[in-house]
């Protein structure tokens, strides 16, 4: 029989017989364990609960066999233990009562002190005096945790002092939910500060601040990150914050650090803090300055900035000058010419495509050239061609066979290469081991072609030499190419390193090599990395030998530029913020900085990142306000990290999220069509920006061009229209060479402010109205679908998984510089995915609202079917009109169009029928062979005959026939009816 041990803590388990037959026996036992009541059930589970939890008084209820013990939860109803011995009942009742309460008298003993303690604490904190930080909230939460066990009992305040009611009061509702009530008490605050410092909030800037900017200026979260959408008044929330934090006492001038990136917005800065707030003791800089006062601060003196800082074609042409100087040297220069020759592009094989499309994206994105400057189909044949251009064989790119072989596609066969001197033919055909094609190539059709080809060659006796992308894959094409060409009889004459380099350099590649070796070394400066590390990087690229070849040339190129550096006793900019992070984390300059402010926060990179944390980590009160718009991230290339801003909290700590949403710049039609482009990626932050400027019209006009020009003077025709006298208008393109006559424009409309600018120089600027021209497709389109070099993306942050994620973010920066209207001048031809998406998405776009001579009716529309991201545009031949993809020459299909009109042609049973209702061409279609049937004179009158009959041709139909009723087939076309 259990018998509980007085000496002990009250425990108890039932008897073998009670456990079946007592009336109560949910519980098989339970023990006092610290501050705890464990009830395990027949299950052996244990149910907790606590002391304090429980009601002093145990009942107990007698039965036959077995008594019950009656626990009372002070939350209600009550909990039975049957099963009790009879004999051992009452003194458990007596030991369980004399625990219970020598717990609570022990709980409440040191309960009362703590929350008098606490109350204190949280009367400092929680006065209602300054904005309460989340780690300071935290903190104290922490201390005092254990105090919501006693607070939260019901009964709490019967075993509390009468003076401490008014402490528990207090209180209760932090430990309820002390973010709810934190929240509730800044709130509180805010309002308080709004109304006190009215005044200044409407004045400190010319227009009084909204009431996002005041409550932003109010908040005092140790992380405050401010999302400023265009024309939301950053520059005057950045003043707002620090007139508010001098006036309401909570720094001095010396303890605030105001951030911007360029020098101008810096100066400008600085100019309204002295006229607006009348402070001349506040620090203003730019990074890099901020970078060279603690540099000259710890050294003692100011360092000497080289020049080539501060002239990017400076630097440019001192990388230049060192290639060309290391190009003397014998090792150095075989490693270039390897590079060119191996390695100045990737190598992506066509079995990893999906589609044609996609295939040739990669070729043009990387503007695949040979040696002699032909845009290739594949690295592959760009390998060949170079290999033979390389061996001094003078080769033919496509040309055209020496028997007319035109069929059915009006193509004749132009076979890879043709070598004039010896009268050989080279096919590269794109199988592997198994003779299967990559995935987007129709493979019956493909091995058919081969058939036919070598079909072709053994007919006519013209020698063919063949090769295969598996033999790229293994590493043996230029071998096993070298090999036949030597049997066929072909001599080499590899032409010497220096006539290799001259061609380079008459094609640019060397003077773009030493473009993209500047941008290295800057990005790589910038990212605190040896040549070891960078070598590191570049072996766990998957195309590690073009990456390693590259970070080889890059090497004596950085030793070079880091000696010039020595030598002339010079830093360049990268240095001053790499040794300014030194001297800052290793405590040498000690930082008078409590509150920093950064303008253009989007904009921040790693380097700049890890300065702030440093400066923040110094001071254990310091406040970080990053005021910014991720919306408007564009620097990447220059290395900043969008995901700084996006992700803000988890790389800088407790945040608080502030929202500029009205907008003083641009019309509610703009920014609706801008924030809906823009927000198609779905990592960006969610925001609604408001327009103060209300309209009913759409503010947007799309102008269908193959001219640019042509669309700039129809959009300024347009504005001069309507304008009011000096309305500034701001011409936009993406890249810098397309910069038109501005000189010539300001002639042609005196009463225009005109000025032209890149998109990404923009940034900032503001005018009444906007044209954007270049939004064509491609390399240098908008977005610009040129490939950035592999060694650049490993210095780089890493790129966005959204197709052109920046590229938008800049149409979207395009977009909202303008007031009153954006003209988009694009080739409807080739227009840019990011207008094709603006028609196709029904965006509020004016599309129709300028025809004519020079204008385009409408956009290309008819998807190309065999590469599926091309589309079919007129043009014309010598056999008359015809669709082609606009991506040719990586695409070459062709389909016939309306010889009447250009129009598009639908197929009918056998007749093929213009689309244009206005239009009444029908062509019938041959049976035998798909041609063309057209109407021919013979000796015996006209007939019908095939298109497709031609003399002494490889193909030719013959099929004729005396009558085909037309207007039958256009009574039944469903396009020219209804």
């Amino acid at each position: 029989m259990p018998n509980p041990t007085p000496k002990h803590l009250p425990h108890y388990q039932l008897s073998p017989w009670a456990k079946w037959l007592a009336k109560d026996h949910r519980f098989h036992a339970f023990a006092i364990e610290q501050e705890t009541l464990v009830l395990v059930d027949e299950h052996q589970r244990k149910h907790n609960l606590h002391l304090l939890g429980i009601q002093p008084g145990i009942g107990i209820e007698s039965g036959w066999f077995w008594d019950t013990l009656l626990f009372t939860p002070t939350d209600g109803g009550i909990l039975r233990f049957g099963g009790v011995d009879k004999e051992q009942s009452t003194m458990l009742q007596l030991s369980l009562k004399r625990h219970i309460n020598q717990h609570i008298q022990r709980f409440y003993q040191q309960f009362a002190p703590a929350l008098a303690q606490a109350a204190q604490e949280a009367r400092l904190i929680f006065c209602g005096l300054r904005y309460i930080r989340r780690a300071v909230a935290e903190r104290w939460i922490g201390n005092h945790l254990w105090l919501a066990t006693g607070i939260k009992l019901k009964d709490c305040l019967q075993h509390l002092p009468a003076e401490l009611h008014q402490d528990y009061l207090a209180i209760r509702p932090l430990m309820d939910d002390t973010h709810q009530e934190v929240a509730r008490l800044n709130q509180v605050f805010i309002d308080q500060q709004t109304q006190l410092f009215k005044d200044f909030f409407d004045q400190v800037e010319t227009n009084p601040l909204t009431e996002a900017q005041r409550k932003a200026c109010i908040i005092d979260e140790q992380h405050n990150l401010v999302l400023a959408g265009a024309g939301t008044g950053k520059t005057s929330t950045m003043i707002g914050r620090a007139g508010y934090l001098i006036k309401a006492g909570l720094a001095n001038p010396e303890q605030i650090l105001m951030l911007a990136y360029a020098r101008k917005a810096a100066e400008e800065m600085d100019e309204r803090i002295q006229s607006k707030l009348g402070i001349e003791n506040l620090t203003v800089k730019t990074f890099h300055s901020l970078g060279l006062r603690i540099i000259s601060q710890v050294e003692g003196v100011v360092p000497a900035i080289d020049k080539m800082a501060e002239d990017e074609a400076l630097r440019a042409a001192f990388v230049d000058s060192q290639i060309q100087s290391l190009l003397e040297d014998e090792r150095y220069r075989s490693r270039l010419l390897n590079y060119f020759l191996r390695f100045i592009y990737p190598y992506k094989s066509q079995f990893n495509f999906k589609s044609l499309g996609a295939y040739n994206a990669y070729i043009q994105e990387n503007d695949i050239r040979t040696l002699q400057g032909e845009l290739v189909k594949s690295y592959e044949e760009c390998e060949i061609a170079n290999f033979l251009y390389r061996q001094g064989i003078a080769y033919q790119y496509e040309a055209n066979y020496q028997v007319n072989t035109s069929g059915p596609d009006y193509r004749v066969y132009q076979p890879d290469f043709f070598l004039p001197a010896y009268g050989i033919y080279i096919e590269h055909f794109a199988v592997n081991e198994l003779n299967q094609t990559p995935p987007f190539i129709n493979q019956e059709d493909y091995l058919a072609g081969m058939a036919w080809k070598r079909t072709l060659h053994e007919k006519y006796q013209t020698p063919l030499i063949e090769t295969y992308s598996y033999l790229k894959q293994q590493g043996r094409l230029t071998d096993v190419l070298s090999e036949k060409l030597l049997a066929a009889g072909v001599q080499f004459k590899p032409l010497p390193q220096n006539e290799l380099l001259d061609q380079l350099n008459q094609l640019g590649r060397v003077s773009e090599f030493s473009k993209l070796m500047a941008q290295i070394l800057s990005l790589f400066k910038a990212a605190y990395l040896s040549i070891k590390q960078l070598v590191e990087k570049a072996d766990k690229h998957e195309d590690l030998e073009r990456m390693r070849a590259a970070a080889y040339l890059f090497e004596p190129i950085y030793q070079a530029y880091q000696q010039r550096l020595r030598d002339n006793a010079t830093i360049d900019f990268d240095d001053m913020i790499g040794r300014a992070i030194d001297y800052v984390e290793s405590g040498r300059f000690s930082s008078p900085y409590r509150y920093l402010l950064v303008d253009e926060f989007q904009d921040i990179s790693a380097s700049r990142a890890r300065l702030l944390k440093a400066l923040m980590a110094q001071q254990p009160e310091a406040s970080l306000f990053g005021v910014g718009d991720d919306w408007q991230s564009i620097y990447r290339f220059t290395g900043s990290d969008v995901a700084l801003t996006k992700d803000f909290q988890a790389h800088f700590g407790d945040t608080a999220t502030s929202v500029l949403d009205q907008t003083f710049r641009f019309n509610n039609k703009i920014g609706e069509v801008a924030s809906r482009f823009v927000s198609q990626n779905p990592s960006q932050i969610d925001k609604q920006i408001r327009s103060l400027r209300l309209v009913e019209q759409s503010a947007l006009s799309l102008i269908k061009t193959d001219q640019d020009l042509t669309g700039i003077q129809a959009a300024l025709d347009a504005i001069a229209a309507k304008a009011k006298p000096s309305a500034s208008v701001l011409l936009l393109a993406r890249f810098n060479f397309k910069r038109p006559d501005v000189a010539a424009l300001k002639r042609a409309y005196p009463q225009l402010s005109l000025q032209f600018m890149t998109v990404h120089a923009s940034k900032g600027k503001e005018a009444d109205f906007v044209i954007v021209f270049g939004l064509d497709k491609g390399a240098h389109g908008f977005p610009s679908e040129k490939a950035t070099h592999p060694l650049l993306e490993l210095l780089l942050p890493q790129a966005e998984a959204f197709a052109h994620a920046e590229e938008r973010r800049l149409f979207y920066v395009a977009l909202t510089r303008a007031r009153h209207h954006v003209y988009l001048v694009s080739n409807g031809l080739n227009p840019s995915p990011f207008v094709r998406e603006l028609v196709d998405g029904a965006y509020a776009v004016s599309i129709d609202e300028f025809s004519g001579p020079g204008f385009q009716e409408q956009m290309a529309d008819i998807p190309c079917p065999a590469c599926k991201t091309g589309w079919l545009v007129p043009r014309d031949s010598q056999r008359g009109s015809f669709f082609g993809c606009n991506q040719y020459p990586l695409c070459n299909h062709t389909e016939r169009a309306c010889q009447w009109c250009g129009g598009d042609l639908k197929t009918q049973d056998r007749f093929r029928i213009c689309e244009n209702r206005r239009c009444d061409f029908v062509e019938p279609i041959c049976p035998r062979c798909e041609g063309t049937m057209v109407l021919r004179q013979g000796p015996h009158g006209q007939f019908w005959g095939c298109s497709h009959y031609r003399k002494n041709a490889e193909f030719s139909c013959s099929h004729t026939e005396q009558f085909i009723d037309l207007k039958a087939a256009r009574g039944k076309s469903p396009v020219k009816s209804g």
